[in-house]
């Protein structure tokens, strides 16, 4: 009888002793290797405000800020071509204090009309939403028929430079620091003298340098 009993209670007492010296799986805390990164958990953007609701609406402060500036096309019943395109403007930083400057370009009488003088005109931005007409000081009185304008500092040297695109000779005013411009465009060889329209800078060689395109009409 006590054979019988041992030989059904040493199975039993066997597997108790083989799961009591079984022990749990440690885990080994993850370790990052020398050089290897370890993704940290980005946090959650910040929510989106809402956008705001109802019809958003502009106000005309063109006399509040200051800007007096009227396009001359030269029209005078001829109906030319370029009397039909009006003419271009510009948001720069002219003199680098931060705030952004108007330039608007302006055509001029034509040859066999000549009744006045008109020239583009640089408005500087007085800080509290007022602009002042700069364009004479700042070396910008010059007559042309202009049409369109591009800026840019093609030089590199901190200042934004402008070209300007007209009928004739265009444009193009080296930015000399101080709120001063001087013409160089015949040392440029820039002066193109056809119908000129659009201009652009790039840098289409990967040089460092701005290139310029033109965009002209008619002949």
């Amino acid at each position: 009888m006590h054979v019988r009993y041992l030989q059904y209670c040493l199975p039993i007492f066997f597997c108790f002793l083989v799961a009591s010296c079984k022990q749990p799986a440690q885990v080994a805390p993850a370790t990052s290797q020398p050089g290897e990164q370890v993704a940290v958990a980005s946090p959650s953007p910040s929510p989106t405000p809402p956008r705001p609701s109802g019809p958003i609406e502009f106000t005309d402060v063109t006399n509040e800020a200051g800007i007096r500036f009227k396009h001359n096309s030269g029209a005078f019943g001829k109906k030319y071509l370029p009397e039909t395109i009006g003419a271009g403007g510009a948001f720069l930083d002219y003199d680098n204090d931060g705030w952004q400057d108007i330039l608007l370009i302006n055509s001029m009488d034509w040859p066999d009309n000549k009744k006045r003088k008109s020239f583009p005109a640089l408005y500087h931005n007085n800080k509290d939403g007022t602009f002042t007409d700069v364009t004479h000081q700042a070396g910008l009185g010059v007559e042309m028929y202009g049409i369109g304008v591009a800026v840019a500092d093609y030089d590199n040297d901190g200042n934004v430079d402008i070209y300007i695109t007209c009928v004739g000779p265009n444009h193009l005013f080296r930015n000399l620091g101080g709120g001063k411009f001087a013409n160089v465009t015949a040392r440029a060889g820039v002066g193109d003298p056809g119908f000129s329209t659009s201009a652009a800078w790039f840098d289409y060689d990967n040089d460092g340098k701005l290139d310029r395109f033109v965009g002209n009409y008619v002949e």
